[in-house]
């Protein structure tokens, strides 16, 4: 019966529950504790007091104001749409909303005086967005619509915002987070690693983190812009202070800067613009840490300071215009007599006749228009501000000259071509038009309907200015060359070609172009008494883009070196896959830009970040001549097995097309794997840690053999660190030749050279062959590499010793020799790397020793300990003597050894004191000497002593006779009778 009761009691709760869930319709009706306006559209509320599964819907074109802060929870719930607006006198603080709760597709959400929150939850809202500070937190968000803040805006990772963004301090936290729109901070932005961004930066300090990330854009940063190692920036820079880190940070544009310093491979493809200009030398403002030098392929290029204005305009027409409708024209704005660079600081300009102004700005090319409403020829003109210092240049389609005359006909053709890719049948539209009859031409009506007429139509080329095809055309017949036939070049007398009108005045005909370029296309039509409109005669043109379809398979060697230039051969193709013999022709040359595809050896499984090469890790534009290339400047600083993938450098495609057709394809290819090992090995000494395994700092009365300092020495057969380094070409270590991938390793050649000569013959000559490099922790054991287990991040730390041929132990009187150490690799297909340079010293360098120790001989009581004056001596060509730069070599009583014991000795029982003997300046000194225990009463005679096991130094014997008293004062006794 309790429980009967506890039952209803918890179903009168729950329908009480259910019962209060409230929805607030803000769509013209009346809504509690809200005022609404006089035109039934704006709501004015004190507050929301929500239950906690009430939901808010504001219907489109509605406002709803509260006047105070507004957090909702989890099971609460928004809903907006179209022109909706909600503004909070306070925080707004949606991000605990449950996802399917939240249904913003439009409006805009404003937090007056205080912060939007947003993102607890995975959360999607398209709407406009204004706050003092914003913050979008720990989920991934998607926002479509403007973010804007009067302070602060800091938006997590992972998340992917369409739309601009506006704040004082704008933080992009790392990382993956995706950006479409432009962003402007008033104080700093900071972007994270991984985060793409397709739009322009603008903040006084910009902060791009490592690595991986790309920005699409123009960049402009008064006082300081870092880009972190592995990033790009796809577009200009403008800045102060620029920062490239070590390595790979890339602009593919211009910078125009205060200074800049270019990491390790850092670069500015295009030109680099002191704002300081220095005529004598315009790199002053550049610190070039890039491994390449100035005006090197790869190396930074410098141009002039900025210029105040432009050098001249240039304006594209097609020659020919109607008196009913505005033609347009394309204006350059030329910052150089060649315009082979445009003036990118914005001009405005009005062409005439008829024009209106229009704004040139940071492309240095738009579009303007012309009208005269009265037939004949007009003489195009140009004013601007600022103003230029040369002459105006046109170019004219109709022709291919340099004509500024247009002709302006009450009648004509307009001539719509496609922008398409090669070898494609691609439509296009042909209209002929006339002036109206009455007095206000101000649009063009059908001139034919519903009719066919010949028309000639002729090809002529734009960019590349030259070609050797034919455009090919088809009316109402068959495909016709506009040339003399199907292999020749675009000529002016082009074809006739048959064209259907309908009833709109509007022909459509086919065209295809095996090539790649722009062309002009003219259509003429001339009338005759057959055709009845005989003395009729117009004539039109259009410009199109026709774009290449795909790279050839790209042909690359094996292997490649880390860093160094790789040859590349490929082609650029049409859509039947033949060849486009204009790519690369065009001015400027169209390129394409190599980017890592994907790293096969190693897996990021074997070899995890930052080791693994952050993309795009090539560099270097592809250049083509006749639509084909055999070599480029591109690189990659690591070793492994990658992909390399080729697109055009030109972000709005080939020459720009993709501006007017955005879904136009983009040419693209993939490489067969490639292998890449390091460029070459370098050898050094260790020369810091344990002195045990360094070798020791040479000085008079020894010379040694140069290691970028005094040189070192070491003994034969003494244990010495080596450091061995697998380098990309410039120095960086090849990280992934470690040995967690034993893929990109090869077996590693250590040798002992001559320092002198560089060969293996030194003296002495033995029967037994060179001398040797042998393990440092196995005197005796000859070495012949380095164990891939050594490497890691591409540097290995052997222990080698190297060892003068000869029995071990045995003092050998070799001059002291000067030594080189050797790394070398040889790939299958006999690729060799080596740290062998004819212009770097890229090896290590010592003197090696003859060595041993000098025990001398010794007596006294058998009572009393005998002491030793050791000392270490090496051979200097003609004798022996004390070497008083060993301050290292020491002993213990392990290493000292007796025998040839005589009379009562037993070398058995004889000892030495129990400590370390080092030597000083060579020589035991009087306070450690080697000590004998005495052997006690009954125990006399002599003993060799030496010290018999001592890894690096060979030994002299020296004969101990315990039994025997030092002379000195004799007391003599007499008797006295």
């Amino acid at each position: 019966m309790r429980l009967l009761h506890i039952f209803a009691a918890l179903t009168l709760l729950l329908g009480s529950s259910l019962a209060h869930a409230v929805t607030l319709n803000f769509n013209g009706g009346a809504v509690s504790g809200c005022g609404l306006s006089q035109d039934g559209l704006q709501y004015t509320c004190a507050s929301l007091a929500l239950g906690s599964t009430d939901v808010i819907v504001i219907g489109s074109a509605y406002g709803v104001t509260v006047n105070s802060s507004l957090s909702m929870s989890y099971n609460q719930g928004l809903t907006m749409s179209g022109n909706a607006a909600l503004t909070v006198k306070g925080n707004l603080d949606i991000k605990d909303i449950n996802p399917p709760n939240l249904k913003v597709t439009g409006g805009n959400l404003t937090a007056e005086g205080g912060t939007f929150f947003l993102g607890a939850q995975e959360q999607t809202i398209t709407a406009n967005i204004s706050a003092t500070t914003i913050k979008m937190g720990s989920n991934n968000v998607t926002v479509t619509g403007r973010i804007s803040a009067k302070g602060p805006v800091e938006i997590a990772s992972g998340s992917v915002i369409n739309g601009p963004i506006s704040g004082t301090i704008v933080n992009i936290l790392a990382a993956n987070t995706r950006i479409q729109g432009d962003i402007t901070a008033t104080t700093s932005l900071t972007i994270g690693s991984g985060s793409q961004v397709t739009g322009n930066l603008k903040s006084p300090t910009i902060d791009l983190k490592a690595s991986g990330l790309l920005v699409t854009g123009d960049v402009e940063a008064s006082n300081s812009l870092s880009i972190a190692s592995g990033n790009g920036i796809k577009g200009n820079v403008d800045a102060g202070e620029v920062t490239l880190d070590s390595s790979n940070a890339y602009i593919t544009g211009n910078a125009k800067v205060d200074h800049i310093t270019l990491g390790w491979q850092g670069r500015v493809q295009q030109t680099i613009t002191c704002k300081t200009y220095t005529p004598s030398y315009p790199c002053s403002c550049v610190t070039n840490n890039s491994g390449w030098a100035f005006n090197e392929p790869m190396g930074p290029k410098c141009g002039p300071g900025t210029q105040a204005g432009p050098h001249h305009f240039q304006i594209e027409h097609s020659g020919n215009a109607l008196t009913c409708a505005p033609q347009a024209v394309t204006v350059t704005a030329c910052a150089d007599a060649a315009c082979s660079a445009k003036y990118t600081n914005g001009v405005n300009v009005t062409v005439s006749p008829g024009g209106t102004a229009t704004q040139i700005g940071n492309t240095g090319v738009a579009t303007a228009s012309v009208r005269q409403y009265t037939a004949g020829t007009a003489t195009l003109s140009l004013t601007s501000v600022p103003g230029t210092t040369g002459a105006l240049v046109c170019k004219r389609a109709s022709d291919n000259s340099s004509s500024c005359d247009m002709s302006f006909a009450a009648t004509g053709l307009t001539v719509t071509p496609v922008n398409h890719v090669s070898a494609k049948l691609q439509s296009f539209s042909i209209s002929a038009v006339q002036a109206p009859p009455s007095a206000t031409p101000q649009a063009c009506v059908p001139l034919f309907k519903s009719t066919s007429k010949n028309l000639n139509l002729a090809c002529s080329y734009g960019n590349p200015a030259s070609g050797t095809l034919p455009v090919f055309v088809q009316g109402t017949g068959a495909l016709v060359p506009l040339a003399s036939n199907s292999t020749s070049a675009c000529g002016t007398a082009g074809a006739n070609v048959n064209l259907a009108f309908n009833d709109q005045g509007v022909a459509t005909a086919i065209m295809s172009y095996a090539d790649v370029g722009q062309l002009n296309l003219k259509a003429t039509y001339t009338g005759s008494a057959t055709t009845g409109d005989a003395g009729l005669s117009m004539t039109g043109s259009g410009k199109v883009t026709v774009v290449p379809a795909s790279f050839s398979v790209v042909a690359i060697a094996n292997p490649q070196r880390a860093g160094a230039p790789v040859a590349v051969s490929m082609s650029v193709l049409n859509s039947v896959g033949a060849v486009t013999p204009n790519f690369g022709n065009e001015k400027p040359a169209e390129t394409a830009m190599p980017t890592l595809a994907s790293l096969v050896k190693p897996t990021t499984s074997e070899i995890a970040a930052p080791d693994t090469p952050a993309k795009p890790a090539m560099q270097g534009g592809v250049v083509f001549t006749n639509g084909s290339v055999v070599s480029s400047d591109m690189n990659w600083p690591e070793v492994g097995t990658i992909t390399i993938a080729f697109n055009l450098a030109n972000p709005n495609g080939y020459l720009d097309a993709n501006l007017a057709v955005p879904a136009l394809p983009k040419a693209s290819g993939v490489s067969g794997e490639v292998q890449f090992i390091p460029h070459h090995f370098i050898t050094e000494l260790v020369k810091t840690g344990a002195p045990a395994g360094i070798a020791t700092p040479c000085a008079a009365p020894l010379t040694c053999a140069n290691d970028g300092e005094k040189g070192r020495y070491a003994y034969s057969g003494q244990a010495i660190g080596v450091r061995v380094t697998a380098r990309a070409l410039g120095g960086t270590p090849t990280k992934n030749y470690d040995d967690r991938v034993p893929s990109v390793l090869a077996p590693v050649l250590l040798e002992g050279l001559d320092a002198a000569t560089g060969t293996i013959s030194f003296p002495p000559s033995t029967p037994d062959g060179s001398s040797r490099l042998t393990d440092g922790k196995k005197a005796q054991t000859t070495i012949t590499g380095v164990a891939p287990a050594k490497f890691t991040l591409g540097v290995a730390l052997p222990m080698v010793a190297y060892r003068f041929p000869g029995k071990a132990g045995v003092p050998l009187k070799v001059a002291p020799t000067d030594v080189r150490l050797r790394a070398s690799s040889t790939y299958p297909g006999g690729a060799i790397v080596s740290s062998s340079s004819a212009v770097i010293q890229n090896e290590a360098r010592m003197t090696v020793l003859s060595g041993q120790w000098m025990v001398p001989h010794g007596y006294g009581s058998e009572l009393l300990p005998v002491r030793l004056a050791v000392q270490v001596q090496y051979w200097n060509g003609t004798k022996w003597v004390t070497n008083l730069l060993d301050n290292v070599s020491a002993l213990n009583k392990s290493d000292v050894v007796f025998v040839n014991c005589k009379k009562t000795l037993d070398c058995g029982k004889l000892a030495v004191d129990d400590r370390i003997y080092t030597v000083t300046q060579g020589a035991l000194p009087q306070t450690n000497l080697l000590t004998l225990l005495a052997p006690g009463a009954g125990k006399a005679g002599s003993v060799d002593v030496s010290v018999g096991s001592h890894p690096y130094l060979a030994s002299t014997v020296g004969t101990v006779v315990f039994g025997v008293f030092k002379s000195g004062p004799v007391i003599y006794l007499r008797e006295m009778y």
